[in-house]
């Protein structure tokens, strides 16, 4: 086994030790922000699905446990082992109906983790927030907490006397922290690549909150259709944000081309209320909107400082390709470790994206929105049908309940969201 492999401890899915796996050449540990937490490898011994694979990690002084999910086994050679975070044993633990209002990330975590044998760390003051868990399963109402409390997720595995004796999970603001780490991308500059994002760049964003029913001069609802809170009220009577100085270079020019004019999109956040939050939200989803995504591959030999960096640190960026030269404040979003006779550490640097789980679980819910609101709504319609009385003149005499119309006006409202 090759200096710098880890040893990795074999048990089976009841926790019964095996022996030691030995892998045959490297072990490669993928790691994503947010994402993917895997290690594969070649072996003689061929491990069962659900064996568990614990090792300690010098390189970040942690122990790290891992499932067999999946070996390819040819008829002669090696097997070949792909193996996932022992987090994703939540995927095997459901939550039914869980209802949060006005509470912390730490009474969520402890409220989705009570069927697992997963406990809450130490918890970051993230604030209060509101969220219903509601038929899935405790990796997703996991993923949902950090979401929704805005925050990050860490695990710590403890270990004694030969095998595993706490698993425990951490919502903390940020996973990572600055050490001092730079880089700078150079037009010469070999062993790294630079890749700028499809998203848009919008120098200018309206900001939307919930739908709102129509009332009259009284407040009375007048019925019938719906709007979203907007925040030109409290923005001098504008419903956008905009960034001049994102506009003179990401901007376009007007039909004449005598004035560079905004790149408009738009922001939802379905669940506000207020004008004044609404605005705050904006404003901070604007930020990140007037300036492109970029993401830059590079080996850690060549970042500068003489500092370790870790998933989710902070890395100062110098391009100096570009005139001038772009000055970015990048996170660690991957880390790819080849553990062999040394260990290679590759990294991606850049904006935060979208896991891949995140991708993959965001188009399901679309499916699945979709599908329940549109039925609901038919089932709304259908109750208002029967529970309005119209005289012959037309007007309507009397409603059953005012209750089967706000319901169904917010389902049809759900769907103005939903992407086709």
């Amino acid at each position: 086994m090759a200096g710098a492999v880890p040893e990795l401890f074999w048990f089976d899915r009841w926790d019964e030790r095996i022996g030691i796996l030995t892998p045959t050449g490297e072990v490669t540990h993928t790691e994503e922000l947010g994402g993917e937490d895997t290690i594969e490898f070649d072996s003689w011994d061929v491990p069962g699905k659900g064996d568990w694979l614990v090792w300690y990690d010098d390189s970040d002084d942690c122990w790290r446990e891992h499932v067999v999910v999946r070996t390819d086994e040819p008829l002669e050679g090696m097997c070949h082992v792909y193996c996932e975070s022992s987090l994703c044993e939540l995927l095997d633990d459901f939550v039914e109906d869980t209802v949060l209002t006005n509470a912390t990330a730490s009474a969520a975590l402890a409220a989705i983790l009570a069927p697992t044998r997963w406990t809450a760390g130490t918890v970051a003051d993230l604030g209060n927030a509101g969220c219903w868990f509601y038929h899935t399963n405790a990796l997703a109402a996991l993923r949902r907490i950090a979401d929704v409390w805005k925050g990050e997720v860490a695990t710590t595995i403890a270990v004694t006397d030969g095998r595993v004796s706490s698993r425990q999970i951490f919502p903390l603001s940020q996973v990572g922290a600055w050490h001092g780490a730079r880089f700078t991308y150079g037009k010469n500059l070999a062993g790294c690549k630079r890749t700028v994002l499809e998203d848009e760049v919008f120098t200018a964003l309206y900001g939307f909150g919930a739908g709102l029913p129509i009332t009259d001069d009284q407040g009375r609802w007048t019925g019938g259709y719906r709007r979203k809170l907007t925040f030109g009220d409290v923005n001098r009577g504008v419903n956008w944000v905009g960034d001049d100085d994102a506009r003179l270079v990401w901007g376009r020019w007007n039909a004449e081309r005598t004035e560079k004019v905004h790149s408009f999109g738009q922001v939802t956040f379905s669940d506000c209320d207020d004008q004044n939050e609404l605005l705050a939200l904006t404003q901070a989803a604007l930020v990140d909107a007037c300036q492109p995504k970029v993401s830059y591959e590079v080996d850690v030999a060549l970042l500068d400082g003489g500092v370790p960096v870790g998933l989710g640190d902070t890395v100062a960026v110098i391009d100096s390709s570009r005139d001038p030269e772009w000055r970015l404040t990048a996170r660690v979003l991957k880390r790819v470790r080849v553990f062999s006779d040394a260990v290679t550490t590759h990294v991606i640097l850049g904006t935060i994206q979208k896991a891949s789980y995140a991708i993959t679980s965001a188009l399901s819910e679309r499916v699945t929105a979709v599908e329940d609101v549109a039925a609901t709504t038919s089932e709304s319609v259908a109750s208002i049908s029967s529970a309005v009385t119209v005289d012959a003149g037309g007007s309507v005499e009397t409603i059953a309940t005012q209750t089967y119309v706000d319901d169904a006006i917010a389902n049809l409202d759900d769907l103005s969201g939903t992407e086709f």
